[in-house]
Formats: structure tokens, C-alpha cells, sequence
């Protein structure tokens, strides 16, 4: 602003547009065109004048640019102190989530650990157990540790421990594959048509496993019932059907 107050009043003493009043002019003796050099003088007046309402005009657009200047300096300076306190924030939450992740790493760390040596020890111990014995201690371990990540391998043990279970139960049915050959024949399965509950209820329950067969021709089915043979020691009976008929019995080797 102080530039504008030193500039402009240096355009209107140098174009004389300190003055208010118009030039006068007053002809001499001898003068022989007074109507031409009043004339000139009228010219000369009403120049200044656009002049000076010209530099006016340039004064006032000059305050007005340099006054804009300053709001958008203002505006700007407002804009960056924003920035600034955004760029702390997100600074200050940066650092605050780098300690929650390294603090979740270790919390991950002690999960993973969670549960590691009672299992190891339980484990051991169950394999001097009965099966029902070996399910009660890795159910206490799931009472305990439910949520630690080697609670899956205690269900899986569990799971093994019952089908040996069954596997046990299974050996008091055992029969040659002959017995069972000759229960299948006299109920006429190898002859006709059955629904396969009738073969499992023939057999006592129903298999433990059950696949296709090669064909995709007839519908084959082999059902497999585990440690079903005794036969020098246990087998697994096996019994194939064809469209719902018995085609033969055999045992796992």
C-alpha cells in the first residue's frame, strides 16, 4: 500500500493533475488567432482531466490488487496452518497405529503359543490311554483353550480317538466274508433289486464310507464297512452294487 501512495502522486505533478482549476489563457497584443489557441487550451484541459480520472482509476485498481493480495496471503497462510495441524494429526495417528500393530504382533505371538505345552504334555499322555480316556483330556484342553490355534489338532484327535472307537465296536460283528456272503444271498440280494437299507440293516448299521464305482453305465456303488472281516486278523468288508443289486463281497487286504 505505501508503494502506491509514492508512485501515483510522482504521474500527477509530472501530467500537472494537482490542479483542480482549468489553464486560463490570455491573448497578447498582437495575437492573431485567440479563438484557435483557446480552443488548444480546452483540448489541453480536458486531456489533464481524462488523465488524471485515468491515474485515478489506476490508483484505486492498484489498492484493490494489492488489497486482494493480502486477503489471499491471509487465506493461504490460514490454508497452510490447516495443512500443518492435519500433517501433526495424521503424524500423532500414525505413530499411535504402528504401536497398536507391533502391539497386536505380540499379542499374536502369545496366541500362538497360547496352549502349546499343555497340548504337547496331553498328547503325550493320551498315547498310553484308552480312547475314551485320551477324548477326556483333550476335551478339557478345548475347556481350557478354546480359542487357542492348535484347538483344531484336539477336535482332530478326538475325532480319531472315536472312530477307533467304533473301529472297536465294529470287531465284535466281524464274520468271514463267507457268513456274510451267505446272510446276503439268503436274503436274495445277489438276485434282485434292494434298497440300501436293506443292506445296511442286514449288516447291522450303516457303512463307515461309501464310493462310485468305474461304470458310468449302471449305478455302482461299493459300501465299506471298517474291521467288518476277521479273516487272520481284521479287514474291512466291502459289499458292490449295480443298479441296487449285490454283485459281490470281498475284503480289504
Amino acid at each position: 500500500m505505501k508503494r502506491s501512495t509514492l508512485y501515483f502522486p510522482l504521474f500527477f505533478f509530472l501530467f500537472g493533475c494537482e490542479q483542480d482549476e482549468p489553464v486560463h489563457f490570455t491573448p497578447q497584443v498582437g495575437d492573431s488567432s485567440p479563438k484557435i489557441a483557446s480552443i488548444e487550451l480546452s483540448e489541453h484541459n480536458k486531456l489533464m482531466a481524462e488523465q488524471k480520472k485515468h491515474l485515478i482509476d489506476l490508483q484505486q485498481r492498484f489498492d484493490q490488487v494489492v488489497a486482494e493480495s493480502h486477503i489471499r496471503a491471509t487465506e493461504d497462510a490460514e490454508i497452510i496452518k490447516e495443512l500443518e495441524a492435519r500433517i501433526v494429526n495424521l503424524n500423532h495417528s500414525l505413530g499411535e497405529y504402528r504401536s497398536e500393530i507391533s502391539d497386536s504382533r505380540n499379542s499374536l505371538k502369545e496366541i500362538k503359543k497360547m496352549g502349546s505345552k499343555e497340548y504337547k504334555t496331553i498328547y503325550e499322555q493320551s498315547r498310553n490311554l484308552d480312547h475314551e480316556k485320551a477324548i477326556s483330556l483333550f476335551e478339557e484342553f478345548l475347556e481350557e483353550f478354546p480359542n487357542s490355534p492348535i484347538s483344531s489338532r484336539a477336535r482332530s484327535r478326538i475325532k480319531f480317538h472315536n472312530a477307533e472307537i467304533q473301529v472297536l465296536e465294529n470287531r465284535k460283528s466281524a464274520r468271514t466274508v463267507r457268513l456274510w456272503e451267505a446272510k446276503l444271498k439268503g436274503e436274495g440280494m445277489f438276485a434282485r433289486a434292494v434298497e440300501e437299507d436293506e443292506i445296511f440293516n442286514l449288516i447291522g448299521r450303516k457303512p463307515d464310507s461309501a464310493k462310485r464305482g468305474s461304470s458310468s453305465e449302471y449305478k455302482e456303488r461299493i459300501y465299506i464297512w471298517r474291521d467288518y472281516i476277521l479273516d487272520g486278523g481284521y479287514h474291512d468288508l466291502m459289499i458292490e452294487t449295480t443298479d441296487g443289486k449285490v454283485d459281490g463281497i470281498s475284503r480289504s487286504e
